[in-house]
């Protein structure tokens, strides 16, 4: 368990490529559910999926700002 614990906390950027996966996963999930809305009932589900995809694209976004515009740490001489 601690062999894997430290191999986790070597990965750089862990947390960022966790949340990109997540929200790619989750934005694919959404837009085939809204294939499946439209192939069954006929009904557009743009809106509806619009509004999905701009939550987790602003995720990604914030989560790009963040490391964007951070202070950079200075290693010590």
């Amino acid at each position: 368990m601690k062999k894997l614990l430290d191999k986790l906390r070597a990965v750089p950027h862990l947390f960022a490529k966790c949340m990109v996966l997540w929200c790619v996963a989750c934005g694919t999930a959404a837009s085939a559910w809204s294939l499946r809305i439209l192939s069954h009932t006929g009904h557009d589900p743009a809106a509806l999926l619009g509004g999905i995809l701009a939550f987790f694209g602003g995720e990604l976004l914030l989560m790009c700002l963040k490391t964007v515009l951070g202070e950079k740490k200075n290693p010590p001489d």
